[in-house]
């Protein structure tokens, strides 16, 4: 009876062993499978790492690429901007030539316009019977404005009308008186009209057929006052306007405007002549009433541009200005 019991206890503890190996085998089996997922996992990670690092290994390529590039465009982009910069300094060299050049030949046309020969009008007689005054005159640019740079010297109208010489005290006084125009030379010496030209009454200058040559006319009291403003002023131009020699106790002006202003004295409206040598008395084609018109006088001892308004019937000289 021990013996069977004995028996049937092993019997069981091996049935019971049995069913431990069975539990242990499906644990086993369960892991197995949990492994085998995991490996399956490890194994999909291993691809997804692998593409990654082929990934990152291509635009690691790229970025060396790229960077090369960079540091091409970088150095040829600097070489651009030096060429620009070298460029841009001969640009400024060939303007401060150009500049040079264009300054020189100003200077030139202006020294060229200074030194133009003096010619003379030629007197001619036309079919009518008229005496007429043709040819050119010495002239000079100031500014925006071309002057005559000699005094007018004319003693016939535009349209070849004579305009009346008064030598004595009683014919000048006598046309002033009448408003008539005439002319005459300092002291009557033909000899002060070569190197001052002719005085003219204000009815000489206002007369509707013209003084002044063709081309040419007498200048307003505003294009005169254009003339001293461009010279920098009523106080300083008249050095600038009076001629280098020819005037009284060292009076001399500088010249620099080429206008070249004489002291030819005047004429008084009663006949008589004063200051020669010491003044310059220039009409304007401007009236200022009945009476008077308006001028301009350089004097001797001073720089300034005198403005004056003068009877009419005083004789001064004329400088024309081209129309």
């Amino acid at each position: 009876m021990v013996g069977f019991l004995n028996a049937q206890s092993k019997k069981e503890q091996i049935e019971i062993l049995n069913n431990r190996v069975d539990s242990l085998n499906q644990v086993v089996s369960s892991q197995s499978k949990t492994i085998n997922d995991k490996n399956s996992q490890i194994n999909g990670l291993n691809s997804k790492i692998t593409s990654l690092e082929s990934n990152i290994s291509l635009l690691n390529d790229n970025v060396s690429k790229l960077s090369s590039e960079l540091q091409t465009f970088k150095t040829e982009s600097e070489t651009k901007q030096q060429e620009l910069i070298t460029k841009n300094t001969e640009i400024s060299d060939l303007q401060l030539q150009i500049k040079t050049k264009t300054d020189s030949l100003i200077l030139l046309r202006a020294e060229l316009e200074k030194q133009k020969p003096d010619p003379k009008p030629v007197v001619t007689n036309n079919n009518s019977g008229k005496v007429t005054q043709t040819g050119s005159y010495k002239s000079v640019k100031i500014g925006i404005q071309t002057w005559m740079s000699e005094n007018l010297n004319v003693s016939t109208f535009r349209n070849g009308d004579p305009i009346p010489e008064a030598k004595t005290d009683e014919e000048w006084k006598s046309a002033g008186e009448n408003q008539q125009p005439a002319w005459c030379y300092y002291d009557n010496d033909p000899a002060n009209g070569a190197k001052y030209g002719k005085f003219y009454n204000w009815y000489a200058v206002n007369d509707s057929r013209g003084l002044a040559p063709k081309g040419y006319h007498v200048p307003t009291y505003a294009e005169w006052t254009k003339l001293t403003d461009f010279l920098g002023g009523e106080a300083v131009a008249g050095k600038k306007m009076k001629s280098k020699s020819g005037w009284k106790e060292n009076g001399n002006g500088t010249n620099t405007s080429g206008f070249s202003g004489l002291p030819g004295g005047a004429r008084y409206s009663g006949g008589s002549f004063f200051n020669v040598g010491y003044d310059g008395y220039w009409w304007s084609s401007t009236e200022n009433n009945t009476s008077h018109a308006w001028s301009r006088n350089l004097n001797y001892s001073s720089g300034f541009v005198f403005r004056y308004s003068n009877y009419k019937l005083n004789g001064f000289s004329v400088r024309c200005l081209r129309d």
